[in-house]
C-alpha cells in the first residue's frame, strides 16, 4: 500500500462505527501528528495503536457530551502512541529508577528464558514459539518435550518434531504454542475463517435489565465500577484504561495466582486489587458475587472452560447482576476450532501471518517492541464498554463485549503493510522520542509512568486513590462501600 492511500480519521471512523460510537458530536477538533512507519515494521504500528487510543478516548468523549452537553477537543501524537502498543521501545513504568523485577522470567545469565520469546525450528521446517512462562506451563512443556530448560535441549527437542503433531500436542496438554503461519495459511486456516468472520469488537445484548443513568462526575467515568478478574497484560490493561477516565475499577486475583511483576506494574495502573477464593459455597465467593451484583462492567481473560466452571459466563452474570457489562479477551477468537485454547499476544501475531510478514533472511521475526496485540486489545475493548454504557443508558439491557488478540492483529494487517523496504526508506530521519512521563509516589515506590499520549480538552486522565498498589493488597470493597 502506497502510503498516500492511507488516511487514519477516515480508518477510525470505519472502526467507530463497528464500535457503535461516533465522534461528529463529541468531538469538536481531532489532531493527529506523525505516520508511519516510525520503526523498521511491515505493520502500521502507530496507525493501530493511535486508532485504538482515539476509539476509546471518542467514547469517553461521547458519554461526556451526552451527560453534559459540552465537546471535547481530541489530539495524538502518532510517535508518543507506539510507547502504549509495547513498553519494550524504550519507555516501560519504573519504580523508584529501575524496572520491574524480571526474575521469574529470567536465567542465570540474565537473557529471557528460553519458552518466552524464542523461535525455534522444527523436524519438517516450520517455526513455533512456545510461551512457557509460568511455573506450571513451564513444567509441562519440558515434561512434554522431555528435555532441560536451556535453549539448546529446547531448540534440540522441537527440532526432532513435526511442527502440526507439536502444536496439537501442546495444546492437548494446556501449553501455549504456535506455528508461525503465513497470511495465506491464516486465510485458509479454519481458525483464521473464524476470526474473519468476526467483529473486531462485539457489543452483543444478553439480556434485559432497566436503563442505567450515564456515569455523573468530573470526569466521563466517574462512578463507574468496573470488576476484573484478568491476569497478564489485555485484561487488566482495559481496566487500567478505564480507570484513566474516573472509574473504580476492582481487580481480583484467586490467593495463589501467579503473575510477573511487570504485567502488573504495567496495566494496573489505577487499579485496586484484592485476593478471593472464587470456588462456589465459600467466603470468597460470596464476596465476589456482592462485588458483582455492585458492578457495572465485568472484564476477564481466562479461558471459557474456568470461567464455565466458576460460573461466570455472560448469561450467568447478567442473572446475578441484571445491566452488567460482560467483557471477554480471548487469544484466538470466540468461534471456531481453537476459541477454547488459551495464548499470548505472539501466537495471535504467529497465526494471522505478522510474524511472517516480519521476517529477516528467510526466518519469522517479531515486530520491534515484540508486542502488537495486548494493548490495542486492551483499549478497543474499553472503548466498547464505552459503547454498552452509552447503549444501557438509552435501552437497558445487559450486554456482553468480544475481543480477540487475533482479530485485532488481523485488523492491524488489514490497515495495510508495507515491505522492508518501503519501511525502511521511508524511515524518519529521527529515532522514536522517549515517551513523555509523570511521576507519583505510590506505596510501592516513586512511579514513574508513561503518560496517557492522547489529550482531552476538558476531562484529561486522572486517577482516583493510589495511582500503583501491590496486587492483592485491597480490600473486596467498592469506594462508595467503603466510604459509607
Amino acid at each position: 500500500m502506497n502510503e498516500n492511500e492511507f488516511d487514519l480519521v477516515d480508518e477510525l471512523d470505519r472502526t467507530l462505527k463497528t464500535l457503535g460510537l461516533s465522534r461528529h458530536d463529541a468531538v469538536s477538533d481531532l489532531v493527529v501528528r506523525g505516520q508511519d512507519p516510525l520503526v523498521p515494521s511491515t505493520i502500521r504500528l502507530g496507525s493501530a495503536m493511535g486508532i485504538a487510543l482515539l476509539s476509546s478516548a471518542v467514547g469517553a468523549a461521547q458519554i461526556w457530551q451526552a451527560a453534559t452537553g459540552r465537546r471535547q477537543r481530541l489530539g495524538l501524537d502518532l510517535g508518543q502512541a507506539l510507547h502504549q502498543l509495547t513498553p519494550y521501545l524504550g519507555g516501560g513504568n519504573t519504580l523508584n529508577g529501575y524496572g520491574s523485577n524480571m526474575g521469574s522470567v529470567l536465567g542465570l545469565d540474565g537473557a529471557p528464558a528460553p519458552a518466552l520469546w524464542d523461535l525455534y525450528r522444527t523436524a519438517d521446517d516450520r517455526w513455533a514459539i512456545p510461551i512457557a512462562c509460568y511455573p506450571h506451563t513451564r513444567d509441562t512443556f519440558l515434561d512434554l518435550l522431555g528435555t532441560a530448560h536451556t535453549r539448546e535441549h529446547i531448540g534440540a527437542a522441537i527440532a526432532g518434531r513435526v511442527s502440526w503433531e507439536l502444536e496439537e500436542e501442546a495444546a492437548a496438554r494446556g501449553v501455549p504454542l504456535a506455528i508461525v503461519r503465513s497470511r495465506e495459511e491464516f486465510l485458509a486456516h479454519p481458525q483464521g475463517r473464524a476470526v474473519l468472520s468476526e467483529p473486531l469488537v462485539a457489543v452483543e445484548r444478553v439480556g434485559d435489565a432497566p436503563p442505567r443513568p450515564l456515569p455523573a462526575g468530573d470526569q466521563p467515568l466517574s462512578g463507574l465500577r468496573s470488576l476484573q478478574f484478568t491476569h497478564v497484560f489485555a485484561g487488566t490493561a482495559a481496566g487500567r484504561v478505564l480507570a484513566e477516565q474516573g472509574a473504580d475499577v476492582l481487580h481480583v486475583c484467586e490467593p495463589n495466582a501467579f503473575d510477573h511483576d511487570l504485567c502488573w506494574n504495567e496495566t494496573g495502573v489505577g487499579l485496586r486489587s484484592a485476593r478471593l477464593a472464587l470456588d462456589a459455597g465459600g467466603d470468597g465467593r460470596r464476596a465476589f458475587d456482592e462485588l458483582l451484583r455492585g458492578a457495572d462492567v465485568f472484564v476477564h481473560n481466562h479461558r471459557p472452560a474456568k470461567m464455565a466452571r466458576l460460573g461466570l459466563t455472560p448469561e450467568e452474570c447478567a442473572e446475578i447482576s441484571p445491566g452488567i457489562i460482560h467483557v471477554s479477551v480471548r487469544c484466538y477468537g470466540h468461534s471456531g476450532p481453537w476459541q477454547d485454547r488459551g495464548g499470548f499476544d505472539q501466537h495471535a501475531q504467529a497465526l494471522t501471518g505478522v510474524n511472517w510478514s516480519e521476517r529477516q533472511d528467510g526466518r519469522p521475526q517479531l515486530p520491534p517492541g515484540r508486542m502488537l496485540n495486548d494493548y490495542l486489545a486492551a483499549y478497543l475493548a474499553a472503548a466498547g464498554v464505552m459503547s454498552a454504557v452509552l447503549r444501557r443508558a438509552r435501552e437497558g439491557g445487559s450486554y456482553r463485549v468480544r475481543v480477540s488478540l487475533a482479530g485485532v492483529a488481523n485488523w492491524a494487517w488489514q490497515l495495510g503493510t508495507f515491505t522492508r523496504t518501503e519501511s525502511e526508506r521511508l524511515l524518519p530521519p529521527t529515532p522514536l522520542p522517549p515517551p513523555r512521563r509523570l511521576t507519583r509516589t505510590t506505596p510501592l515506590g516513586d512511579l514513574s509512568l508513561v503518560a496517557p499520549p492522547v489529550s482531552l480538552s476538558e476531562t484529561p486522565p486522572a486517577w482516583r486513590g493510589q495511582l500503583l498498589v501491590p496486587r492483592g493488597s485491597s480490600q473486596p470493597r467498592w469506594y462508595d462501600d467503603r466510604a459509607a
